[in-house]
């Protein structure tokens, strides 16, 4: 019985690692925070009516750099010419306070990803989201095209 136990022991040891330590306790690679949001034409303040579509993901890691994630699904190849982290309640427009994109695409499905190193802007995210959204622009709708709120 002992000798099954410690198999079983051993066996939970190297199937389940230990995870590593994350939070602001952590190595300066750790997660800080995430938070992710759904891009839309409804959450926008200047009624577009764009039909595209997407999600961002924000990661800010412990030693302050902030990683984007965006897919985008654009079924009527607008093109998009911007993209920006805001910061504003909901139903505000608000100051860009980090830009992700920007450049000319209108493929009909964006995906981009890129880093920044910003330890204040990543520390005043995490310590409120909902402060913060993301939106991305296109020649049609030159003050935003899809937006989503973090949080």
């Amino acid at each position: 019985m002992l000798r099954t136990g410690l198999l079983l022991l051993v066996l939970a040891a190297v199937a389940f690692p230990a995870a590593a330590v994350a939070g602001p306790g952590g190595s300066d690679q750790a997660t800080m925070c995430v938070s992710t949001t759904q891009l839309r034409a409804a959450n926008e303040t200047d009624e577009s009516t764009s039909a595209a579509t997407g999600v961002t993901q924000i990661k800010v890691r412990n030693d302050g750099t902030i990683e984007f994630r965006t897919h985008i699904l654009n079924p009527d190849n607008e093109t998009f010419v911007a993209g920006h982290i805001h910061i504003a309640p909901v139903g505000v427009p608000g100051a860009i306070v980090l830009p992700l994109f920007g450049g000319s695409t209108n493929a009909a499905h964006i995906e981009h990803s890129g880093e920044a190193p910003n330890a204040e802007l990543g520390a005043a995210i995490c310590a409120d989201p909902a402060a913060y959204y993301v939106n991305y622009h296109t020649t049609v709708f030159p003050a935003g095209a899809i937006r989503g709120q973090l949080g």
